[in-house]
């Protein structure tokens, strides 16, 4: 079985395949396809026109089906909340795995959650995604492409919690009544042991309900 991982750069292409390398997929099963060069071009892609952007997601899925591959892992927040992998599943018969399916399920367990994103394309595509699950629920969105950034150029995880201040932040969201943090961002689980030692509350990963659905 071949599974395409598409993300929004090569970095963040390349954590989704080790994560399925560490959950049993062999490399030999795994396609990388990252949609841009670095988190700058992926926001002024995802920014783009609906079809400019959709076709260039069609282009990489007649690619990958070319060579027997009929699953899509979209390791990328921000990319599955600016482009409609759902529409795109119905129109080539394929089967894509997005983060948006988890945080429409998870949504009704949760009154009050603060979402950490990329950009606000991801954002918005979590919020969307979110509501439709829990109309009710309240959202603190807070957007961290400089993060991101410091993240591609492999700075250590505690020195980036120093530098943006996980502590103050998380005392923050925490005064606001969050219940839980959402790394809505697929580069934020590099993060995640940092913003656990600065907070007390949930600290919510997509990535294994993700691998739940596509094994």
């Amino acid at each position: 079985m071949k599974i395409a991982v598409m993300a929004g750069t090569p970095i963040d292409t390349n954590m989704g395949a080790v994560l399925l390398e560490k959950n049993g997929f062999s490399e030999n099963e795994i396609i990388r396809i990252p949609v841009s060069e670095n988190p700058v071009k992926q926001t002024i892609f995802q920014t783009s026109e609906t079809e400019y952007k959709e076709k260039v997601i069609n282009g990489h899925i007649d690619n990958i089906k070319k060579v027997d591959c009929n699953i899509l892992f979209v390791y990328c927040n921000s990319l599955s909340g600016a482009v409609d992998f759902e529409k795109l599943q119905k129109k080539n018969d394929i089967n894509i795995v997005t983060p948006m399916q988890v945080y429409r399920e998870i949504a009704d367990k949760y009154k009050k959650i603060a979402v950490f994103a990329a950009n606000a394309q991801g954002l918005a595509g979590i919020e969307n995604a979110m509501f439709k699950g829990n109309s009710n629920i309240n959202i603190t969105g807070m957007t961290f492409l400089e993060i991101v950034k410091e993240i591609e150029k492999g700075t250590l995880p505690e020195v980036i919690a120093e530098k943006f201040h996980f502590g103050k932040l998380a005392e923050y969201l925490k005064n606001l009544g969050n219940e839980a943090i959402l790394l809505g961002c697929t580069h934020f689980p590099y993060i995640e042991n940092e913003i656990r030692k600065k907070s007390e509350m949930e600290i919510i990963d997509p990535s294994q309900k993700m691998l739940e659905k596509l094994k």
